[in-house]
């Protein structure tokens, strides 16, 4: 530094690198000393010392006896000048010299050093908290140039965005028109190397053929530069990179948080969009307390679930739709653990509607993926009817599975049968071998009738109507060959339903139990009960091969029957008889084929359950209060 006069108060600058010494008052004289040269001569008639680090700082305290010290520095709470010792703290050239001299004036009064201007890195901190509320890119630009204008007073800024082959200059300092900034092409300027290569740039301008002396260029995220440029050669010294460092941080964060802010503006409007016009039932939730409370729901909502808007708003939506099963409660609170977590969850659940219970798959949409979540929408698509033709085919596929089987099975006995005594009547011209060839006939065609029969009662039931169990039951009886039994109504009950289906149901029952329910003797082996036969035995001769004696008369009861199960309670009706019981594989008499008589079809009774589900009711088969078999179908 110039020496004004020999009688002037001299100033240490301990400073490495003489640009960093600030201007001091006309009337004191500066001398820059680099501490790593620094000794007690150095101080030998020094006034004050002036240190830009700690390294400044130590020398002083090394060698500089009690001279004062004035901390020039941009942070005014760091290390140096919040450090013992330290009598003044300038943050800006311009305060330096008042500093000086003021700490020069003193004369043992502690008084109040100058107003200090704000610091250069003050003015970051401030101008990064202003970056904090803009909420559009084009603001963001403006902000950061203005921001630079303060913390760079000495230099001018310039942030250019690549647009295709070209950066684009899109904001400048207040001093330097837009319109005179040149976009540049990719790849020949130092704006675009910063582009491609994310490093920051520092470039001399020694031809002369731009407005400036040297450039600093720093990337800002994949197609954004900030640039300051300045005169003279060496314009830029470290505090200017690290702090231009840090407002490109500032700007990048800042470019960040608009564009994520912009993308959620965007989808939070797609999803009102398709919120207000999906057909499904949607709900918008805010998570609150483990819960999703219902924020807003849509019109297909209030139509299937039959609460309107004002209704559930504020409350959970679980507490509405989700069935009083616990099963179904801890699925809910199981799902709304996984929507906390912000998982984006699809899966078919049963919720109660208007119309009752109806499947839907659920898909719910969180506003953010993989955080802990606050709101989302929930989309229930009803998908009832397809899982009933699911289940449509699944038992068509299962009956013709059953029809194949006994197709290929049980017809082909009595057709070899036949063919076996009709090659002996040929062979020995005997008329009872033909006699036994009519008979396996026969038996083809009740197989025939009955296969016919338990194909037709897959088909959905006709036109229902209400039916007196107890009438339809005396109308049964009558169709089928009873012998000596006899039938008593207990109780009577009405239910809508197919009555000529139901007839048959019944019909098929009544002929099993009169067939294989007495307790009579029997020519074949005793154990040989068939409950599934749909043959009519009208032979009188007959009955004791087929399980009935005239003198131990069966007597079959119908009446009301009622349920109670984890399902809840229900009601129907009952088929008992005081027979010989179900056989030990009781619980398989409702499969088809299934018979413990060799001359049964096993179908009867497999053709009674059919008719009872495609009313939609239940069918089981239990030892009734005698021992006798008991057949109840719930209805209800």
């Amino acid at each position: 530094m110039e020496t004004v006069s020999s009688g002037d108060p001299v100033a240490v600058v301990l400073a490495a690198d003489p640009r960093a010494a600030a201007p001091l008052p006309d009337d004191v004289t500066g001398r820059t000393v680099d501490p790593a040269d620094a000794d007690a001569d150095a101080f030998a008639d020094a006034a004050l010392s002036v240190v830009r680090d700690a390294d400044g700082l130590d020398r002083v305290r090394e060698h500089g006896g009690s001279v004062p010290v004035v901390a020039s520095v941009d942070d005014p709470t760091g290390d140096v000048a919040t450090a013992p010792g330290v009598d003044a703290v300038a943050t800006t050239a311009e305060d330096l010299s008042a500093t000086v001299r003021w700490v020069l004036a003193r004369d043992g009064t502690v008084g109040a050093p100058p107003a200090r201007t704000p610091s250069r890195i003050e003015r970051l901190n401030a101008g990064a908290t202003r970056l904090a509320s803009v909420r559009s890119t084009e603001a963001a630009h403006r902000a950061v140039v203005a921001i630079a204008d303060e913390v760079f007073p000495a230099h001018r800024c310039v942030v250019g965005v690549r647009d295709g082959e070209w950066v684009e200059p899109v904001a400048a300092s207040a001093d330097v028109p837009i319109e005179d900034c040149n976009r540049v092409r990719v790849g020949a300027e130092s704006a675009e190397t910063v582009v491609e290569t994310d490093e920051p740039v520092i470039e001399p301008n020694p031809n002369g053929e731009r407005p400036y002396d040297t450039l600093l260029g720093l990337p800002v995220g994949d197609d954004t530069v900030f640039q300051l440029v300045t005169a003279g050669p060496d314009g830029f010294d470290d505090d200017d990179r690290r702090l231009a460092g840090l407002l490109a941080s500032h700007f990048e964060e800042t470019l960040d948080r608009i564009r994520v802010d912009e993308a959620l503006r965007t989808e939070r409007d797609r999803l009102l969009a398709l919120f207000s016009n999906v057909p499904d039932p949607a709900v918008a939730y805010d998570y609150a307390d483990g819960e999703p409370i219902v924020h807003r729901v849509n019109d297909a909502f209030e139509e299937t679930f039959g609460y309107d808007e004002a209704t559930v708003v504020g409350e959970c939506v679980d507490d509405y739709i989700v069935p009083e099963e616990e099963a179904a409660i801890e699925e809910a609170v199981e799902l709304n653990e996984r929507l906390r977590r912000g998982e984006n969850v699809r899966r078919e659940v049963t919720r109660t509607t208007v119309d009752g219970p109806r499947h839907f798959i659920l898909h719910v949409v969180p506003i953010r993926l993989n955080e802990e979540n606050v709101s989302g929408y929930a989309i229930y698509t009803d998908v009832t009817e397809r899982r009933e033709r699911e289940a449509t085919l699944r038992r068509q596929n299962e009956r013709l599975d059953e029809f194949a089987s006994i197709v290929s099975h049980d017809l082909r006995n009595p057709l070899a049968v036949a063919q076996g005594y009709v090659d002996l009547a040929s062979d020995t011209g005997d008329p009872a071998h033909v006699a036994k060839a009519e008979e396996a006939l026969e038996r083809m065609d009740e197989l025939v009738g009955d296969l016919l029969s338990l194909a037709r009662q897959g088909r959905s039931v006709g036109e229902t109507e209400p039916v007196s169990i107890g009438a339809l039951a005396r109308d049964a009886w009558e169709g089928v060959d009873t012998g000596g039994a006899e039938l008593v109504i207990e109780s009577d009950v009405t239910l809508d339903a197919d009555l000529a289906r139901t007839r048959e149901l019944l019909e098929n029952v009544f002929r099993n139990s009169v067939e294989h329910g007495s307790t009579g003797n029997r020519t074949e082996s005793d154990d040989s009960v068939e409950h599934g036969s749909t043959s009519s035995r009208a032979e009188p001769d007959d009955s004791v091969e087929h399980g009935r004696d005239s003198a131990d008369a069966l007597t079959v009861r119908v009446g009301e029957a009622s349920f109670r199960s984890d399902g809840g309670e229900g009601t129907g009706f009952f088929v008992e008889d005081d027979g010989r019981g179900l056989p030990e594989e009781g619980d398989r008499v409702f499969e088809s084929g299934f018979t413990t008589d060799e001359g049964g079809t096993g179908l009867g009774l497999a053709i009674g359950r059919r008719i009872a589900e495609a009313h939609g009711w239940e069918a089981r088969a239990l030892t009734g209060e005698s021992g006798g078999a008991r057949f109840e179908f719930r209805t209800s």
